[in-house]
């Protein structure tokens, strides 16, 4: 038998996630982003597991310097104790930024710093040290993974690397513009899809951009990370994808960029994809994700055919979508935690 399973971890208003493959009898692992600092001991006890069993854990992306994102990995470099090391690490920080020419970074530093002291592998996948489109040799195979690179590409870490020299320069100063600020919003009551589609502002935010995010291929399916990239350069990656698949280019699952955030979900986007799997990773704090005009996006612009809306968390924002007549009315399922908040599986094998 087989195996290809993406797990959605509690990293609080974060990403925290675990992609496992390979047949029953050894599979191979990844994860992707650490979450809050919550987040980690929940992934140590998957990675023991993993450890226990003789398996490897491949590779770990930190896809970008935000705290919902860095705090779980800070904690599992600064773990003495921790029951497994990645063969690989993908990572850009100042050093690999500023080569193409506030508290996360701060964070982005202490990163590279721990990982340096430990001298893990690099970004050794790519040409020069530097996980970016630009890098890539084409697809790359990590264990039998496919993977695609959709983000960032030389402009957008470009433009992260010089604000992050300003920070230095300026000796801890924390730089205007890189601090999100909250909002508040809640689902409209009641839900009507068509009122959400209309078109708004896309995501600018320098860290966001420079976010790696990817496709990952194995036995003929697919999973697009999305990170928190911008929506306009991942529909600029996938647009020969698709173009070469018939307009649409298959994705099994679609990890949401950005929790669901409407400013990184776009019609074009998802008009470019044939995906019935939506999976977002956030408890709401902060930023009130997901927002229900990224939902309504994959609803209508979507593919024809039932659709699947998986939440690790039950909040304000994922509740309405579990209404039946809701569901029923736009043809999709509403997925949530069966026993751990926080945590959900994805059998990406089955059949939509």
């Amino acid at each position: 038998m087989s195996t290809l399973r993406l797990l959605m971890l509690p990293a609080a208003d974060g990403d925290c996630l675990l992609l496992s493959w390979g047949d029953d009898s050894h599979l191979h692992h990844m994860v992707v982003d650490g979450g809050r600092t919550s987040a980690y001991p929940h992934l140590k006890k998957r990675l023991s597991s993993i450890a226990d069993k003789g398996e490897s854990l491949e590779l770990y992306v930190l896809t970008h310097i935000d705290a919902d994102h860095i705090e779980g990995a800070l904690a599992y470099l600064r773990d003495s104790n921790r029951p497994l090391v990645p063969k690989q690490v993908w990572y850009n920080g100042r050093t690999e930024m500023t080569s193409t020419g506030i508290r996360s970074m701060k964070q982005g530093d202490a990163y590279s710093v721990a990982l340096a002291k430990l001298e893990w592998p690099l970004n050794t996948s790519f040409c020069d040290g530097v996980a970016k489109i630009e890098s890539a040799p084409g697809v790359i195979d990590i264990a039998g993974l496919k993977i695609t690179m959709l983000s960032p590409d030389e402009l957008h870490l470009a433009a992260l690397g010089s604000k992050w020299s300003q920070w230095h320069q300026q000796q801890g100063v924390r730089a205007r513009g890189l601090v999100k600020k909250p909002k508040r919003p809640l689902p409209p009551n009641p839900l009507i899809v068509e009122d959400l589609i209309a078109p708004g502002p896309i995501d600018t935010e320098l860290p966001n951009g420079s976010s790696i995010a990817f496709i990952a291929e194995w036995g003929e399916r697919r999973i697009l990370f999305g990170g928190d990239a911008h929506p306009d350069l991942l529909a600029a990656s996938l647009e020969p994808l698709a173009a070469g698949e018939g307009g649409r280019y298959r994705v099994d699952v679609l990890k949401a960029s950005h929790h669901g955030s409407a400013k990184n979900t776009c019609r074009k986007l998802i008009e470019m994809l044939d995906c019935r799997r939506l999976a977002i990773s956030t408890n709401g704090n902060i930023h009130c994700h997901p927002d229900p005009q990224a939902i309504a996006l994959f609803l209508h612009f979507g593919p024809e055919g039932r659709k699947h809306l998986y939440f690790n968390y039950v909040t304000e924002q994922t509740r309405p979508w579990a209404k039946p007549e809701v569901a029923d009315r736009y043809g999709y399922s509403a997925h949530f935690p069966p026993d751990e908040e926080g945590m959900i599986a994805i059998d990406v094998l089955a059949d939509d």
